[in-house]
């Protein structure tokens, strides 16, 4: 008479290393289908995008993320030509505050605000850390945390200001460009 216990044992062993082997590679691809740090811009240190961050690989999060990328780096050239290019003409931002409009601020008032930097930072850093990115059809947010550092210099005073923030950056497509309508 066969032992069928052992049997059984063995093929329920065969099956619970088959259904493992199947999950890590279902796992496996999961991960491959997510934008990290290692398949988005390597060479570029102060762009990070959080380890925990579940941003799918699409077509979409990578276009919104190329113009956090593009926007860090023209910041710290001080391109501030290439920074309004990249403003909607809309574009309108509350200053942080619902209870007033003294604050808002729109595109020509950005243009100003590049003007002072452009005449007073010496040396600009900004660092950037991806949080999350959402993008339904012609909108898309990106959720970012960033630290900046601004050295400044008026008349013969220099001074440092330096912080850390989360923002969040809203995009429209604008004749197959994504712009930004807000958050700067």
């Amino acid at each position: 008479m066969r032992d069928t216990s052992l049997s059984s044992r063995r093929i329920f062993s065969g099956a619970a290393y088959l259904i493992t082997l199947l999950m890590l590679v279902m796992l496996s691809a999961c991960a491959a289908g997510q934008i990290q740090d290692k398949n988005f811009h390597q060479d570029d240190t102060e762009f990070r995008i959080d380890e925990e961050a579940a941003i799918e690989d699409t077509e979409g999060n990578r276009e919104v993320l190329e113009v956090l990328v593009k926007y860090r780096q023209a910041l710290v050239r001080k391109d501030f030509g290439e920074l309004g290019a990249m403003i909607a003409d809309d574009y309108y931002d509350n200053g942080s505050t619902t209870n007033t409009t003294r604050d808002d601020y729109g595109k020509d008032q950005l243009s100003e605000f590049f003007e002072m930097l452009a005449n007073h930072a010496e040396n600009i850093q900004y660092r950037v850390m991806v949080k999350r990115v959402v993008v339904k059809g012609a909108e898309a947010f990106i959720d970012y945390e960033y630290r900046y550092a601004y050295q400044f210099k008026v008349g013969e005073e220099e001074s440092w200001d330096a912080g850390v923030e989360v923002n969040r950056l809203e995009l429209k497509r604008v004749n197959d460009q994504w712009k930004i309508v807000s958050g700067l």
